[in-house]
């Protein structure tokens, strides 16, 4: 049996790790359930303000996947989220190569219907990428889009958390306003949308001297043309030559997305269950090899006394909101202040 968090995740394996920590496939004790599970593994300021804010970005909507539960347990944090078993579109690029017109105009109205919603909400995702767009396991069949990651999503009307110039994003993605410390916008995320559907074509992350319009090879007014037309248009440097909000870009995608089916001598795209139940390892379950446990809980300094560890954990049952984010939640803040004493309690008595 692997690590279990907090008396109830089980730790099965890792799936991707990033900056502000790793996800983890975990199964849920209460439910029988597996999940994907975000874990911090630093137990700094900036991180937690990241998670406090992740946990408080709830939209419920079928493009966007929804937190569901947290645990703390000593210095680390765990929150929970659907397990969508068909990789992200990144994984799907890296092994497909260029993808149909057709594919990529149905994924990009899913993804603008997201931020829809998202900027419905008054917020903005600020990194939106191929590695934050999982996918449903559709195999052969029309794909089904989730929009992940709001670690550093920020509200449109709320002050920032932090002052002066700072660039906050994923650089290939970001438009030029973005690296200035631009104030969030929905035209940094329809900036990105571009750069994401440029990529979907080309088959490859696409570099800051790539000319959409150079990559028209088809007879006028082709599909496939077409989109990488609305690519330029998404990507122009200047936001207000952008359409200004997702719905309008979905708005100028809309004929291509009614066309949308597969054509004849095209390579067939498939998206694969990545997670098959039938894969969940026998006990003992533990990290897969090459990715490292989770750091063990560090021991109590000598003749200090011993304290039980402390777990918390949210009930999942919470609904989600479907409007504007709530207020922090409150069950976040308490996780916040009390990882905060757990850890300057040890950095003082170290």
């Amino acid at each position: 049996m692997g690590e279990v968090f907090a008396g109830r995740y089980e730790l099965v394996d890792p799936v991707a790790t990033g900056g502000m920590g790793a996800i983890w496939r975990v199964l849920d004790r209460q439910d029988g359930q597996l999940k994907a599970a975000k874990i911090l593994r630093q137990s700094d300021a900036g991180s937690l303000l990241r998670f406090v804010r992740e946990q408080s970005m709830r939209i419920d909507h079928p493009h966007v996947v929804t937190p569901q539960s947290w645990a703390g347990m000593d210095d680390r944090v765990l929150f929970t989220m659907p397990l969508v078993g068909g990789g992200s579109v990144a994984d799907l690029v890296r092994e497909h190569g260029p993808l149909p017109w057709w594919w990529v105009a149905v994924v990009t109205d899913q993804l603008l219907d997201a931020l829809e919603a998202v900027h419905a909400a008054g917020i903005v995702h600020r990194d939106v990428k191929p590695g934050n767009l999982l996918l449903e396991p559709t195999g052969h069949g029309r794909p089904h889009l989730r929009l992940t990651d709001f670690g550093i999503a920020a509200p449109v009307d709320e002050p920032r958390m932090t002052r002066g110039v700072q660039a906050i994003g994923t650089p290939t993605y970001m438009p030029p306003e973005q690296w200035h410390g631009a104030d969030p916008h929905p035209t940094l995320d329809v900036y990105a949308v571009g750069r994401v559907v440029h990529e979907m074509l080309l088959g490859r992350r696409p570099a800051d001297e790539d000319d959409p319009s150079a990559a028209v090879t088809g007879p006028a007014g082709a599909p496939g043309d077409r989109l990488l037309g609305l690519v330029s248009l998404l990507t122009r440097p200047d936001p207000a030559e952008r359409p200004q909000t997702a719905t309008e870009a979905r708005g100028l995608l809309a004929g291509l997305v009614a066309a949308a089916e597969p054509q004849p001598g095209d390579a067939p795209v498939v998206v694969p269950d990545r997670f098959p139940q039938e894969t969940l390892p026998d006990s003992p379950r533990g990290p897969a090899p090459g990715f490292p446990p989770p750091p063990p809980t560090p021991p109590p300094p000598p003749g200090r006394g011993t304290r039980g560890t402390q777990v918390l954990a949210a009930d999942p049952a919470a609904p989600p909101t479907a409007a504007r984010p709530s207020a922090l939640p409150g069950v976040a803040l308490v996780v916040l202040g009390l990882v905060g004493l757990v850890v300057a309690t040890w950095l003082l008595l170290g």
